[in-house]
């Protein structure tokens, strides 16, 4: 396990890591570690490091490490991803690591929602840039399909997207952080839709301070400023359907230039 480990050593490369999320396959074949870093090296810089390392060779850690490598490959292909600044390939471990937006997580900087007045503002003027690099997933039959507040980065001018979510993984059920799931991925499906309906999701946890459920309550009844804004655009992203939802382009548009009453 990687609890007590404090660094992580790729080829000659030594990462100091801070915030971490681990995971380890069915069978114990191999472990994920996703975390923030310090890469000690000259450059000395912040990064966001993903490590496999294989526990037991085999058919099921390969097959990690293959998505791992096209989920790399979707960072140096996607415009505004975040780009590669290094791979390390070995026998036993595969690491690449990625530029850290400048900048924040939402809840790091704005806290807990409901957003004040100023922090929503800030965060609906920068979607459109989120919605372009969401575009270059969709332009190749792809979706990130694991958006939440902690994977948007808010900088003075524009809001990134930190990681390309699960973008290069089939479909599976119950995918996807569950306040902002999609319905339609508890049956294993997804596609551009799925983004629309986790981004308006995350926008109206940000404005109401109550992650949406099945039927959720419009913004009038929560955040009354908010309602002739938000209340169309939103519910409509928030379709049960993914083919009533609007288009993402279409969705960010309205919610850009939303303002309270």
């Amino acid at each position: 396990m990687y609890s007590a480990r404090r660094e992580i050593r790729a080829g000659s490369e030594i990462f100091h890591l801070r915030g971490r999320e681990e995971t380890v396959a069915s069978d114990r074949s191999y472990r994920v570690l996703r975390a923030d870093a310090r890469q000690a090296s000259a450059r000395s810089r912040d990064v966001r490091l993903t490590r496999l390392d294989v526990v037991r060779p085999g058919v099921c850690a390969e097959e990690r490490r293959a998505l791992l490598k096209t989920e790399a490959r979707l960072h140096d292909t996607i415009p505004g991803l975040p780009r590669v600044l290094l791979r390390v390939d070995e026998a036993s471990a595969f690491t690449f690591a990625t530029a850290m937006p400048p900048g924040a997580e939402l809840p790091e900087l704005y806290g807990r929602p409901p957003y004040s007045r100023p922090a929503l503002v800030a965060v609906l003027r920068g979607l459109p840039q989120v919605a372009r690099t969401l575009e270059g997933f969709h332009a190749i039959g792809r979706a990130h399909r694991a958006l939440r507040p902690e994977v948007l980065i808010a900088s003075r001018d524009r809001l990134w997207l930190r990681d390309a979510g699960l973008a290069a993984t089939a479909p599976a059920a119950g995918e996807g952080p569950a306040a902002y799931r999609a319905p339609e991925q508890e049956l294993a499906r997804a596609g551009p839709a799925t983004d629309v309906h986790q981004l308006a999701a995350i926008v109206y946890h940000l404005v109401t301070g109550e992650a949406p459920c099945a039927d959720p309550l419009p913004v009038a009844r929560l955040r009354p400023e908010w309602a002739a804004a938000l209340d169309e655009p939103l519910m409509a992203a928030l379709h049960p359907v993914p083919g009533r939802r609007p288009d993402l382009r279409d969705l960010t548009h309205a919610l850009s230039s939303a303002t309270p009453d």
